[in-house]
Protein backbone atom coordinates (compact mmCIF):
# COMPACT_ATOMS: atom_id res chain seq x y z
CA UNK A 1 0.00 0.00 0.00
CA UNK A 2 2.96 2.77 0.65
CA UNK A 3 4.76 1.96 -2.41
CA UNK A 4 1.43 2.43 -4.41
CA UNK A 5 0.90 5.77 -2.51
CA UNK A 6 4.93 6.76 -2.96
CA UNK A 7 4.35 5.37 -6.88
CA UNK A 8 1.24 7.38 -7.04
CA UNK A 9 3.10 10.97 -5.31
CA UNK A 10 5.99 10.36 -7.79
CA UNK A 11 3.70 10.78 -10.86
CA UNK A 12 1.99 13.96 -9.74
CA UNK A 13 4.99 15.15 -9.10
CA UNK A 14 6.51 14.06 -12.20
CA UNK A 15 3.26 15.44 -14.32
CA UNK A 16 3.18 18.76 -12.45
CA UNK A 17 7.03 18.97 -14.07
CA UNK A 18 6.19 17.98 -17.51
CA UNK A 19 3.25 20.04 -17.62
CA UNK A 20 5.13 23.19 -16.22
CA UNK A 21 7.89 21.80 -18.89
CA UNK A 22 5.29 22.28 -21.72
CA UNK A 23 3.23 25.38 -21.25
CA UNK A 24 4.89 27.84 -23.43
CA UNK A 25 3.52 31.23 -22.79
CA UNK A 26 2.56 33.79 -25.60
CA UNK A 27 2.76 37.34 -24.77
CA UNK A 28 0.10 38.86 -25.81
CA UNK A 29 -0.26 42.73 -27.97
CA UNK A 30 -2.08 45.02 -25.45
CA UNK A 31 -0.33 48.05 -26.57
CA UNK A 32 -4.13 49.38 -27.76
CA UNK A 33 -4.91 48.70 -23.40
CA UNK A 34 -5.32 51.97 -21.41
CA UNK A 35 -6.40 53.64 -18.43
CA UNK A 36 -8.34 55.98 -17.42
CA UNK A 37 -7.01 57.99 -15.87
CA UNK A 38 -3.89 57.65 -17.50
CA UNK A 39 -1.69 58.24 -14.97
CA UNK A 40 -2.93 57.31 -10.94
CA UNK A 41 -1.61 59.21 -7.21
CA UNK A 42 -1.31 56.49 -4.66
CA UNK A 43 -2.98 56.92 -1.95
CA UNK A 44 -2.20 56.41 2.34
CA UNK A 45 -4.74 53.50 3.35
CA UNK A 46 -7.08 54.88 6.14
CA UNK A 47 -5.43 53.64 9.68
CA UNK A 48 -7.74 51.09 11.56
CA UNK A 49 -8.82 51.83 14.53
CA UNK A 50 -5.91 51.52 16.97
CA UNK A 51 -3.12 51.36 14.30
CA UNK A 52 -0.30 54.05 14.84
CA UNK A 53 1.34 53.04 11.52
CA UNK A 54 0.21 53.63 8.18
CA UNK A 55 -0.68 50.15 6.69
CA UNK A 56 0.10 51.01 3.01
CA UNK A 57 -0.94 52.94 -0.09
CA UNK A 58 -3.75 52.23 -2.64
CA UNK A 59 -4.72 53.66 -5.74
CA UNK A 60 -7.82 52.85 -7.89
CA UNK A 61 -8.08 52.36 -11.93
CA UNK A 62 -9.70 51.60 -14.94
CA UNK A 63 -8.35 49.51 -17.24
CA UNK A 64 -9.55 49.48 -21.12
CA UNK A 65 -8.22 45.95 -21.98
CA UNK A 66 -7.99 45.40 -25.57
CA UNK A 67 -5.70 42.10 -26.31
CA UNK A 68 -4.68 41.44 -30.36
CA UNK A 69 -5.48 37.64 -30.54
CA UNK A 70 -5.70 37.41 -34.57
CA UNK A 71 -2.70 35.22 -34.45
CA UNK A 72 -4.90 32.74 -32.12
CA UNK A 73 -8.40 32.61 -33.44
CA UNK A 74 -9.75 29.00 -33.82
CA UNK A 75 -7.98 27.68 -31.16
CA UNK A 76 -8.43 27.17 -27.77
CA UNK A 77 -6.19 27.95 -24.12
CA UNK A 78 -5.67 29.89 -21.08
CA UNK A 79 -5.24 33.74 -20.93
CA UNK A 80 -3.13 35.13 -17.99
CA UNK A 81 -2.87 38.76 -16.87
CA UNK A 82 1.03 39.09 -15.33
CA UNK A 83 2.63 41.63 -12.97
CA UNK A 84 6.34 41.13 -12.91
CA UNK A 85 8.17 41.36 -9.58
CA UNK A 86 8.64 44.96 -8.96
CA UNK A 87 12.06 45.67 -7.44
CA UNK A 88 10.81 47.53 -4.55
CA UNK A 89 7.29 47.10 -2.82
CA UNK A 90 5.54 44.25 -3.17
CA UNK A 91 2.11 45.18 -5.01
CA UNK A 92 -1.59 43.45 -5.00
CA UNK A 93 -3.91 43.96 -7.87
CA UNK A 94 -7.44 42.84 -7.67
CA UNK A 95 -9.57 43.61 -10.35
CA UNK A 96 -13.33 43.48 -11.17
CA UNK A 97 -14.62 42.66 -15.05
CA UNK A 98 -17.61 43.59 -17.01
CA UNK A 99 -17.45 39.70 -18.32
CA UNK A 100 -15.77 38.67 -20.48
CA UNK A 101 -12.44 38.76 -18.58
CA UNK A 102 -12.62 36.93 -15.13
CA UNK A 103 -12.23 38.80 -11.78
CA UNK A 104 -9.24 38.02 -10.01
CA UNK A 105 -6.31 38.94 -7.90
CA UNK A 106 -2.37 38.72 -8.48
CA UNK A 107 1.03 40.05 -6.60
CA UNK A 108 3.89 41.22 -8.24
CA UNK A 109 5.71 38.05 -9.61
CA UNK A 110 2.81 36.18 -10.14
CA UNK A 111 0.15 35.89 -12.84
CA UNK A 112 -3.68 35.27 -12.68
CA UNK A 113 -5.94 33.33 -15.27
CA UNK A 114 -8.18 35.95 -16.50
CA UNK A 115 -9.71 33.87 -20.04
CA UNK A 116 -9.89 30.17 -20.57
CA UNK A 117 -11.51 28.52 -23.85
CA UNK A 118 -11.59 29.30 -27.37
CA UNK A 119 -10.42 32.21 -28.73
CA UNK A 120 -13.67 32.87 -31.16
CA UNK A 121 -12.58 36.67 -32.25
CA UNK A 122 -9.34 38.78 -33.00
CA UNK A 123 -9.98 40.54 -29.77
CA UNK A 124 -10.71 40.05 -26.14
CA UNK A 125 -11.98 43.14 -24.78
CA UNK A 126 -13.17 44.36 -21.33
CA UNK A 127 -12.99 47.14 -18.72
CA UNK A 128 -11.46 46.09 -15.57
CA UNK A 129 -12.00 47.77 -12.50
CA UNK A 130 -8.53 47.50 -10.84
CA UNK A 131 -7.24 48.24 -6.96
CA UNK A 132 -4.06 48.36 -6.45
CA UNK A 133 -1.79 48.03 -3.49
CA UNK A 134 1.23 47.83 -1.68
CA UNK A 135 3.09 48.17 1.60
CA UNK A 136 4.00 51.22 3.24
CA UNK A 137 7.40 51.03 1.80
CA UNK A 138 6.17 52.28 -1.28
CA UNK A 139 8.68 55.13 -2.04
CA UNK A 140 8.31 56.30 -5.47
CA UNK A 141 5.78 59.25 -6.81
CA UNK A 142 6.20 57.65 -10.10
CA UNK A 143 6.36 54.37 -10.96
CA UNK A 144 5.11 52.39 -14.04
CA UNK A 145 3.95 48.95 -13.70
CA UNK A 146 4.05 46.50 -16.30
CA UNK A 147 0.91 44.65 -16.62
CA UNK A 148 0.83 41.94 -20.09
CA UNK A 149 -0.85 39.17 -21.19
CA UNK A 150 0.27 35.54 -21.85
CA UNK A 151 -1.26 33.13 -23.63
CA UNK A 152 -0.82 29.10 -23.10
CA UNK A 153 -2.06 27.63 -25.82
CA UNK A 154 -3.79 24.12 -25.70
Amino acid sequence: MMTAIKTFAIAIVCGLTLSTAWANPHRLDDSLSYTVPPNVQMQWRPLARGQSNASGMEASVRVNVRIDTREWMGRSGRVYMVLPRDETSSIEAVWSSQGRLQAGRLVSGERALVYAGQITTPTLEDQLQVRLRSNADWQSNTRRLNFHFELDAD
